[in-house]
């Protein structure tokens, strides 16, 4: 039987609505997925052919050419149905935007054309061992056979099954982004993730071992001059819109619970535990706390597609300004929420049979990406020098 054509999307209400759609197909089995552990190759395959993974590409050649408002909405759609699967193809969206800044037409017809026709690009940048995440040591050396790719990565989610891997390497202590196919000879992925939660998403090793590399597939996309413009900021935005999807499915699912299972506390003379006011309130604090969220998620996307088409230095402050808000609220929000729902459900909702807890597991593990105080530090900083420089422009 021959696979049917993976669908072109031609809009952002046609993603959005194929996010819902995909979405309602996950969340069925994103438990199991959970129990499992292992990278989820069936849904990775249900992603690539529902056309969604090509929605950033530029019309020009072949696609949508959506904004990052609505890359940041498909990942609150997939997330609210499974927050793990929705990490598998944030680094596929940041690179297709490094290629959209740096990638030379060569390489951008090829990796664009693949993916539009439902190929995934993986993830290949985290290393031990460094004093900090920025400590790079696979390389890119020049043999008498050309390029060559040497090192090993951590935590490369999404590399499982990608038919391309971009990996971070030093090309003449310079870093790069290094775009290799996922079957390269040398390429080596295993599925060794053990985190305790974001569990389905393959976050395991990958192996670098003399791996040839063309010319063209090396890229600097911080040594352009659109660098300053943002294309680094997507990235953030979609781990924040992973943060509140987790929040709003773990508040549907404390919900459901509460309203089918969950028992009055002995001596309250109520028929049913959503009577008590006392439930009420804590689910009235987190789903405001996760609308706000929300909210301010959209509110981050207007200003990242702002910085994205602007050429003024402001534009990028002032973006990076909104989304450190956005992502540290969102963090919080989605650790809260996950946690405090056991507090309206009572204890037989901590029954492992229910896995309830995969979504504080999921939030407690993702919001680790970034040290969240930092991003309320840098959000108060920028206000100061906002401050300080109104100050001093009118003295």
């Amino acid at each position: 039987m021959s696979t049917p054509p993976v669908p072109v999307l031609a809009s952002a209400s046609e993603a959005v609505r194929a996010a819902h759609d995909l979405a309602a197909e996950l969340a069925a089995d994103a438990s199991a997925r959970d129990r499992e552990g292992r990278f989820p190759y069936r849904a990775a395959r249900l992603l690539s052919e529902s056309g969604l993974l090509g929605i950033r590409i530029p019309a020009a050649y072949g696609g949508a050419g959506v904004d990052q408002r609505t890359v940041a909405e498909v990942f609150r759609v997939l997330a609210a149905a499974d927050g793990a699967l929705a990490q598998i193809p944030q680094s596929h969206f940041a690179f297709l935007d490094a290629l959209l800044v740096a990638g030379d037409e060569t390489l951008r017809r090829e990796v664009f054309a693949a993916v539009l026709a439902g190929a995934r690009i993986g993830n290949a940048a985290s290393e031990r061992g460094g004093r900090t995440a920025a400590d790079f040591r696979t390389r890119v050396v020049r043999s008498a056979d050309g390029l060559r790719l040497q090192g090993t990565k951590h935590y490369a989610t999404g590399a499982l099954g990608a038919q391309w891997i971009a990996v971070y390497a030093l090309l003449d202590d310079e870093l790069t982004v290094v775009f290799v196919p996922g079957d390269a000879p040398g390429v080596r992925l295993a599925d060794d993730w053990a985190g305790m939660g974001q569990r389905a998403t393959g976050s395991g090793t990958a192996r670098f071992d003399d791996v040839p590399v063309a010319a063209h597939r090396v890229i600097r996309p911080w040594t352009q001059p659109a660098a300053r413009r943002g294309w680094w900021l997507a990235g953030r935005l979609a781990h924040t819109a992973i943060d509140v999807g987790i929040a709003e499915n773990a508040l549907h699912d404390g919900l459901a619970y509460l309203a089918t299972r969950a028992r009055v506390s002995p001596g309250l003379p109520f028929d049913a535990p959503g009577d008590d006011p006392l439930i009420q309130h804590g689910v009235g604090v987190a789903a405001t706390r996760t609308r706000a969220a929300r909210l301010l998620l959209a509110d981050a996307a207007r200003a990242v597609d702002l910085a994205w088409n602007s050429d003024e230095d402001t534009d990028v402050r002032e973006a990076r300004l909104v989304l450190d808000q956005a992502k540290a609220f969102a963090a919080d929000v989605a650790v809260e929420v996950s946690s405090d729902l056991f507090s309206w459900t009572g204890t037989s909702a901590t029954d492992d049979r229910h896995n309830l807890h995969r979504h504080w597991r999921n939030a407690r593990t993702h919001t680790l990406h970034d040290p969240n105080g930092w991003k309320y530090a840098s959000a108060g900083a920028a206000l100061v020098r906002q401050a300080q420089e109104a100050r001093a422009a009118g003295d």
